[in-house]
């Protein structure tokens, strides 16, 4: 989880789009923080740099062995309280990390 004093922050499927288990966030990400006054009536948000798996040969296979290949990825979280007041989709605070 991602988390800035006693807020936690979620990602939301509005603004990654992709689906939210694929992405990782690396030990070392670098992440900050930007007032967005028009998000939500004003909540402090964080942007970085995240790993997104890429499963573009992803043939279907139930078993597999296979090596993870990974994108570079801009992430952007929203406060936890906030979350689910725009549109539908995926949430996720638990968020996988590459170690």
């Amino acid at each position: 989880a991602i988390q800035r004093g006693p807020i936690v922050y979620c990602l939301e499927q509005v603004d990654n789009k992709v689906s939210l288990h694929r992405i990782v966030l690396p030990e070392d990400a670098k992440l900050e923080v930007n007032f967005e006054p028009d998000l939500l009536d004003g909540v402090a948000v964080i942007h970085g740099d995240a790993l997104v798996v890429d499963d573009s040969d992803c043939d279907a296979q139930l078993y597999r062995v296979a090596k993870e290949q990974h994108k570079h990825f801009k992430i952007k979280a929203i406060p936890f309280y906030a979350w689910d007041n725009r549109e539908p989709g995926e949430m996720r605070v638990w968020i996988r990390t590459d170690t």
